[in-house]
């Protein structure tokens, strides 16, 4: 199917009951994934869909969701399903413009970004997450600027939700940035990376630490 026909599919899903009356309770969110090429992205998509199947590399911006029923209830009642959308980034730093695919007015309220770095390329990991990262808060400022004539309710929303994260009664709490959607940044192939020499890893642990804590994201 094309993703116009999935998209269909889950509209009359939601619109329409199931042959036995129930009706389709839908919780959707919405994950890209960017960082080194050749970083472990696809592979971890797969993981996270429950897929054994052999990661090709991603050409440009790729698609794919997973769909899953959390509990069933009595007849007549909700069946919840959650749904992801899974969006990927291939081409490292430079396919920056298709960000904006992804990553809309529509969805922004339940949109996160995963940043995998590749470890065992330490020399590429600043440009790519400095680019990255800065290509994808520009856009979704962009977004929040538009909301705020459009429906600054909800762009008061995510803006409050940002400041909630945070601890303020932190000393840093004038100091850091936090990114305006949830941020998890993935070191990936930490195989190669712990065989490096104990000063270079340490830098490397060091620099995530502090860019994840600068951003209020979560670091694996």
């Amino acid at each position: 199917d094309t993703l116009w026909d999935i998209a269909i599919a889950e509209v009359e899903k939601r619109e329409n009951p199931d042959d036995d009356g129930k009706r389709v309770e839908v919780w959707e969110k919405s994950v890209l994934f960017m960082g080194n090429k050749n970083g472990g992205k696809t592979t971890i998509i797969l993981r996270c869909l429950e897929r054994e199947e052999i990661p090709k590399p991603t050409l440009a911006l790729e698609y794919t969701f997973g769909r899953r029923a959390r509990r069933h209830k009595k007849k007549g009642f909700f069946l919840p399903k959650d749904i992801a959308h899974f969006w990927e980034l291939g081409g490292g730093t430079s396919l920056l413009e298709l960000i904006r695919i992804p990553i809309t007015s529509n969805n922004i309220m339940s949109f996160a970004v995963v940043l995998v770095l590749d470890l065992s390329k330490p020399n590429e990991l600043w440009t790519t997450m400095e680019n990255l990262l800065k290509a994808t808060r520009n856009h979704v400022n962009k977004i929040l600027a538009k909301l705020e004539k459009t429906n600054p309710e909800v762009a008061t929303e995510i803006k409050q939700r940002m400041q909630n994260s945070l601890q303020r009664d932190h000393p840093d709490y004038e100091l850091i940035d936090p990114f305006p959607i949830p941020l998890v940044i993935i070191g990936s192939k930490y195989d190669i990376f712990h065989e490096f020499d104990s000063e270079m890893r340490k830098i490397v642990s060091k620099t995530l630490r502090f860019v994840s804590h600068y951003y209020g994201a979560s670091l694996v």
